[in-house]
């Protein structure tokens, strides 16, 4: 049903907004649809107010034209929601809000086999790579990442990693836990971050996992260290 153009200044509406915590991804559409990244940065640009079309269009420096198809399937999907509809000269103009401020994947569709197809973990890991991809690419050109070798603060720094451990399962959720809490504290820096010129938002990601890659190296060096042990203590450098 279309509405008559909103009477309500837009700093009440913003007073009123109050985004669910979190909105689940359950279905594989719903996820492909998610995993784009166009769609994602049209998301992100609502965490922080409602707006229409033409106003996330400005923010992301793309042709309205461009975004129609997008956000509508956003839409269809529950990933973003319809707040207000008005007309503006005869036309039918809609402003959008997040769906949640969290977004969370069905842990189901991350098993292959589970589901009718399985795309789902591929999905899943493109949703979250391929936007990192794109936004680190473009912290580069812009400069916001210096990537000289004699960076003089770490804060302007890009750090990747990647390291296989072996954990006993005692080792590995206090691990766990640990990361959930770098994590939880990462998240709260926006409540209550100043936001002023020297203040810089940042992006991280984490994969934490069993693997079975680096099996065999960690057979082989608990092999080699049995044999270590059964050789004489001479041998051993001993006496």
């Amino acid at each position: 049903m279309v509405q008559p153009e909103s009477t309500l200044p837009a700093e009440t509406t913003e007073a009123h907004r109050a985004l669910p915590e979190t909105y689940l991804i359950n279905t594989l559409e719903a996820l492909k649809v998610f995993s784009d990244p166009l769609r994602q940065r049209v998301i992100e640009t609502l965490f922080d107010g409602q707006k229409t079309v033409k106003q996330i269009a400005a923010e992301l420096d793309i042709a309205p034209t461009k975004l129609y198809y997008h956000i509508n399937l956003l839409e269809e999907h529950g990933l973003i929601r319809v707040v207000d509809t008005r007309i503006v000269s005869g036309i039918i103009e809609k402003q959008y809000d997040a769906a949640a401020s969290h977004y969370r994947i069905k842990r189901s569709l991350l098993a292959p086999g589970q589901n009718d197809s399985d795309d789902g973990l591929d999905t899943t890991i493109d949703a979250i790579i391929e936007p990192m991809r794109v936004d680190i690419r473009k912290s580069i050109v812009s400069g916001l990442i210096d990537t000289r070798d004699d960076v003089a603060t770490k804060n302007r720094q890009l750090r990747i990693w990647r390291a296989i451990g072996r954990l006993q399962p005692e080792d590995a959720d206090r691990f766990y836990a640990r990361m959930d809490e770098l994590i939880d504290e990462f998240a709260c820096q926006d409540d209550d971050a100043e936001v002023n010129e020297a203040s810089q938002n940042y992006s991280m990601i984490m994969f934490l996992y069993p693997t079975e890659a680096g099996k065999n190296l960690a057979l082989k060096h608990r092999k080699k260290k049995t044999t270590d042990s059964a050789l004489p203590e001479k041998a051993n450098g001993g006496g």
